[in-house]
């Protein structure tokens, strides 16, 4: 049995394999990378994976253990072979081994468990060659995964807007859910179609169906529309074939994968927008989970890791590392996170102004100038860097910091002269103070001049005159603005206030 991750995602094959008490090896492939998980009537026995960072003697060095006493046993050999050489010479007690090794296979769930591309194969009769009691719960597993679900891909998980969700059979430990896990569970006492549930949340849809999501995939809700592509356990019969531990890869092909991980490490912190972006997690992750994700983070690529590789990429690593130690340092401690909770809302209202002030049109502005240098050495051209200083000044805005936003859309005005809302938002700010309302003029009649159907910035131009006590220019400018705009309130009102004058 195979196919492909994107159809049916390592979550939901081992949800069902848990469901179904089923026994055998699935192994899964994301790009060049590979796990490989064996399960016994359901219950995780052992995952391994080609990563280097998830190899035993990674999380033996990490553990404490000194690289000669390492260096006499078979680098490429199985790491279960190793375990058990280093427990016969007592150099590991089996105790010991048993806690690394599960704290290994937790990890190599915990990354496969994270991909939504790439392929899977399930083969009902592969075993192990040896007996492996590690008892790592994939339960806490499954919902950590779940709730980084990204919304979209959750949300075409759910095709039927009918479909009834019903109240699940497993234990409820409402100490390791969250807050609105725990009151979709609370609203759920009968079954009900989904679209209900959606509209009781207080929640957004995609935020629902990604709580939703995570909470079917360990029992806690049941779905009537799960997609089985496993069947039924098969009976056992005496040509089950036995396997030994997983195959190690090569030297090269290790070398080949680390690479390749490196580098889509921090092609997706070089994405990342928020602080919550860089550590890969949600915003209503647990201080606990956030240092967990911390020092995976760290366990896998920090920079002394890599001291013996090229100087570029130790010096790209320290700089991404710099960026996650300061989102942890913030997230971490409440207060902290408080005001950077807030400092986010309010971008997030500075980006709903500036969508809203977009024109349905906008020029390209690619003129080069003095600036032109120092954007293309930031990777953005002049048009990009003035659509990132108006946002920043929006925002700015937003926090009250008009001095900041007045600079901010200052330059967007003088790098792309072409584009209306920045000479109409710097007009703005500079009408506030009698000293510069004369400069607020000539900014505000540039951005009519390109964009002569927008009542909003006939409503500044007015409001200035006004101002200035010039009420003919002023009442001319509000009759205008209600002729293109009549559905403009602001415009009307003040045209209704010139009037009475």
């Amino acid at each position: 049995m195979n196919g492909q991750l994107g159809e049916q995602p390592p979550v939901e094959l081992i949800r069902e394999i848990r469901a179904k008490s089923i026994t055998g090896r699935l192994q899964l492939q994301h790009d060049r990378v590979r796990a490989v998980i064996y399960f016994e009537k359901g219950e995780l026995l052992y995952a391994a994976s080609n990563v280097r960072p998830l190899r035993l003697r990674e999380y033996l060095l990490k553990a404490g253990m000194a690289e000669p006493a390492l260096a006499r046993y078979e680098e490429h050999g199985s790491d279960l072979e190793l375990a058990r050489a280093l427990c016969k010479d007592h150099l590991l007690t089996p105790a010991a081994a048993k806690q690394i090794q599960a704290k290994q296979v937790s990890d190599v769930l915990r990354l496969a468990l994270s991909w939504t591309e790439g392929t899977w194969e399930f083969d009902p009769r592969s075993r192990l060659d040896e007996t492996i009691d590690l008892k790592v719960e994939t339960r806490p597993l499954l919902l950590e995964a779940g709730r980084r679900t990204p919304p979209k891909f959750a949300a075409s998980r759910f095709p039927l807007a009918s479909e009834m969700i019903s109240p699940g059979s497993a234990p409820l430990d409402s100490d390791n859910l969250l807050p609105t896990e725990v009151f979709l569970l609370s609203r759920l006492d009968r079954p009900a179609p989904l679209n209900e549930l959606i509209a009781v949340s207080g929640s957004s849809e995609n935020e629902t169906l990604v709580h939703l999501y995570s909470l079917a995939l360990v029992g806690l809700l049941q779905r009537t529309k799960w997609k089985s592509v496993l069947g039924a356990q098969p009976e056992l019969v005496e040509s089950s074939r036995v396997e030994p531990a997983p195959a190690v890869p090569t030297a090269e092909e290790t070398a080949a994968h680390e690479a390749d991980d490196v580098e889509g490490f921090l092609k997706q912190l070089k994405n990342a927008q928020t602080h919550y972006d860089v550590l890969g997690v949600s915003k209503e992750s647990s201080p606990a989970q956030m240092k967990t994700k911390y020092y995976e983070l760290a366990r896998r690529y920090h920079p002394d890791r890599f001291r013996r590789s090229e100087p570029s990429l130790v010096s790209r690593l320290e700089s991404a590392f710099a960026r996650i130690t300061q989102a942890y340092e913030t997230l971490r401690d409440d207060n902290l996170r408080a005001n950077y909770d807030a400092k986010l809302k309010a971008r997030h209202k500075a980006q709903q102004l500036a969508e809203a002030a977009a024109p349905k049109t906008t020029a390209p502005a690619t003129t080069p100038d003095a600036k032109t240098g120092s954007a293309a050495h930031s990777g953005l051209s002049v048009a990009e860097r003035a659509e990132r200083q108006f946002k920043e000044g929006l925002e700015a805005l937003e926090l009250g910091q008009r001095k900041v936003a007045v600079g901010l859309f200052a330059a967007a005005a003088n790098a792309v002269p072409k584009e209306a809302r920045y000479h109409a938002y710097y007009g703005r700010l500079l009408a506030e103070h009698e000293q510069t309302r004369r400069a607020a003029e000539a900014e505000l009649q540039a951005a009519i001049k390109l964009d002569p159907q927008n009542g909003e910035y006939r409503v500044m131009l007015a409001q200035l005159y006004r101002d200035l006590g010039l009420m003919l220019r002023a009442r001319g400018e509000a009759e205008r603005a209600v002729e293109v705009d009549p559905n403009n309130a602001k415009a009307r009102d003040l045209l209704r206030a010139l009037k009475s004058v």
